[in-house]
């Protein structure tokens, strides 16, 4: 069986929109296919990647596999390197050997391969491919409109009167109140660096986002992203992006310049409380693979829901062993993914 690895052309997107349907066997209609969301991930100008940023394998001209790049920027103590987190990854059953072809391809383009979560057939495979396991990416959500959450709920069963009871008895307990020196200011992009939080954390291989970066994101189609500087008594310290999807308000990313514990509990809970401040928001989620941001998710009266093992596949070796990646939503297509299913965390 003659492999043959190429990028995708916009003129073929809609083929490949048909070949990840069926290779997840998935509802077309997903916000992840929609037409306009695939031509801003694959096809429209990235400022961090300026190759291709979907790749298939075709077998007789027949797509059999594919992978999706989204550039991530890794900084280690001993230098910054480029990444892709490896998304649409898929290859069809009937052509064995096509999924670790793609794999190989694709890791030749950057100095590691990410993955976070995925099924547990792809957990279970990752680790045999070469792929090592670097920490892992935990979720949180706080309901803040019980009623609204429950009318909302698509599929209700007889656990959802349960999970309304729970969810108004935690919606009843106090947020975290915002220290007063401490302001959020909604910025329509990004006219320079925003602040980083480069070199507070020694132990953590961090994951960079530039301003125009975080820009392309303002632009997703797939949701509504609104980005916030943040300060402490008018001096700058961190920024904050929220992207509304339907009822859900997901904080994607929360950086904060010399942080201690006192400020990520500060800067957490002033994102909380701007994302509530929209009435037509049921649930704010957030999610952390550090410790500091976990614990100020908690702090803020949220509630710990999944765990996403973080994998790298690192043929150079570039990545400290033993140190794990700080990463957040924007760092894959999980700032944007959403079920209409299912689209609440609680």
């Amino acid at each position: 069986m003659a492999f043959e690895f190429v990028p995708v052309q916009a003129s073929e997107q809609e083929e490949l929109i048909r070949f990840l349907v069926s290779a997840f066997q998935s509802d077309a209609a997903l916000i992840s296919f929609r037409p306009d969301v695939m031509h801003w991930k694959y096809f429209s100008e990235h400022p961090e990647w300026h190759g291709p940023r979907s790749y298939v394998v075709k077998d007789k001209r027949q797509i059999v596999g594919h992978g999706g790049v989204w550039p991530v920027r890794l900084s280690t103590p001993t230098g910054t390197f480029s990444a892709i987190h490896l998304i649409d990854w898929a290859a069809s059953r009937s052509a064995v050997g096509a999924g670790v072809f793609l794999l190989r391809k694709m890791a030749a383009l950057a100095d590691v391969l990410l993955t976070v979560g995925g099924s547990p057939d792809t957990q279970a495979v990752l680790p045999k491919l070469g792929y090592k396991n670097f920490g892992e990416l935990r979720q949180y959500a706080r309901v803040i409109r019980p009623w609204k959450h429950f009318e909302t709920t698509p599929e209700k069963n007889w656990k959802t009167p349960v999970k309304w009871l729970r969810n108004t008895m935690r919606a009843m307990n106090r947020a975290a109140e915002v220290p007063k020196e401490w302001q959020a200011s909604k910025v329509e992009r990004f006219d320079r660096e925003p602040e980083s939080p480069a070199g507070t954390m020694p132990n953590v291989v961090s994951s960079l986002h530039t301003g125009a970066g975080l820009n392309h994101l303002l632009n997703c189609p797939a949701a509504t992203v609104s980005a916030y500087t943040v300060s402490q008594s008018r001096r700058a310290r961190g920024y904050f992006l929220i992207a509304k999807i339907g009822r859900q308000a997901r904080i994607v990313d929360l950086q904060v310049r010399d942080a201690n514990q006192e400020s990520w509990n500060a800067v957490c809970a002033l994102a909380a409380q701007t994302a509530a401040s929209d009435s037509e928001i049921c649930e704010v989620a957030a999610a952390s693979s550090t410790q500091a941001g976990r614990d100020g998710w908690l702090q803020a009266g949220f509630t710990a829901r999944r765990r996403e093992q973080i994998f790298c596949y690192d043929p150079r070796k570039v990545l400290p062993q033993g140190l794990p990646i700080d990463l957040s939503l924007v760092d894959g297509d999980q700032c944007f993914m959403s079920d209409p299913l299912s689209p609440y965390l609680l």
